[in-house]
């Protein structure tokens, strides 16, 4: 189900902000990167096309001649997987609890039939817009619906090792999303509902301790140290800004708190690949570039995003 925020509702202990704890899943298995990479270029190349639709200006995220060769498949797909950064929210009323995986690199909520009931909430309002599309080898269909959405502070009462959906907090803009809506997502409805008075939001990650997100509120308490900037790509469709490895800079790299990985332009990534001492570079049939190196002789590499570098 895709849903449409028709009320948007914050409960916390502030009357303009609201805090969610998150839960942490790692990921580990050797295989979980491959499949992470997949699902993000099923991802990107969806809201691409869709973007390239709506402007007819290409977003250079992924190679969109291969995804139009590749075989439509008619599989069902479960949104129910093993995930990173998760959190509860409620939708409908009676509420229905659902965990979601907050999406910085979206801005749609979706979540999977198991976990939202339209029939249980009397104010949901099937839009009578079903979507049905594939891209790369992935088939996503269901119905569209407008219901109330509520964020509760510091809920977490669902197992953090699954999620049953995506909670989108990018653009509110048709390029950035995988179907043909215009209403806004949860965190602009909440603005112009006032709920909140800054459309910001506030990751604390930490591993092994307490993570949390911040709806409307910037909580100071929350980090040390001075703040870093970094001046966003303004194409309204991702968090987009310059990252730099070992002093070679990707422009448009997309930050993205549905993954763990940094996406920049295919070329530019090739490009700072071939500048590192002991990697070699490797094309995927996906388009995509890959570096590798010897396990015996791992080379020294760092990131830097917004002023930090990280090894």
């Amino acid at each position: 189900f895709l849903l449409l925020p028709a009320l948007a509702l914050l409960s916390g202990s502030l009357a303009s902000a609201s805090q969610i704890t998150l839960s942490h899943t790692d990921r580990s298995n050797p295989d979980s990167f491959h499949a992470e990479r997949r699902s993000l270029l099923n991802k990107y190349a969806g809201f691409a096309k869709r973007h390239f639709n709506s402007t007819g200006q290409h977003l250079d995220i992924v190679d969109l001649h291969y995804a139009d060769k590749q075989k439509r498949a008619s599989g069902k797909t479960s949104l129910r997987y093993n995930t990173y950064w998760t959190g509860s929210i409620l939708v409908g009323s009676p509420p229905q609890p659902a965990p979601v995986v907050f999406d910085t690199g979206s801005s749609d909520l979706i979540l999977d039939k198991s976990f939202y009931n339209p029939k249980k909430s009397l104010p949901s309002n099937n839009l009578i817009e079903p979507f049905d599309f594939s891209y790369f080898n992935l088939r996503v269909y269901g119905d569209i619906y407008s219901d109330y959405v509520s964020i509760s502070y510091g809920r977490e009462d669902f197992d953090g090792d699954l999620a049953g959906g995506k909670f989108g907090l990018s653009f509110s803009t048709i390029q950035n999303s995988g179907f043909d809506v215009k209403q806004d997502p949860f965190i602009w409805a909440a603005k112009k509902q006032h709920l909140i008075q800054p459309s910001s939001f506030q990751f604390t990650f930490r591993h092994g301790g307490k993570a949390s997100l911040n709806i409307g509120l910037f909580n100071s308490f929350k980090h040390s140290g001075l703040i870093s900037w970094a001046d966003k790509i303004s194409d309204k469709s991702f968090w987009r800004t310059s990252v730099e490895l070992n002093g070679n800079k990707i422009e448009n790299a997309i930050i993205d708190s549905g993954t763990n990985v940094i996406t920049g332009p295919n070329d530019q990534v090739k490009a700072v690949l071939d500048q590192l001492d002991g990697v070699w570079v490797e094309q995927s049939p996906d388009g995509t570039y890959q570096g590798r190196y010897s396990c015996q002789n791992p080379p020294n590499l760092h990131f830097t995003v917004a002023g930090q570098t990280f090894k």
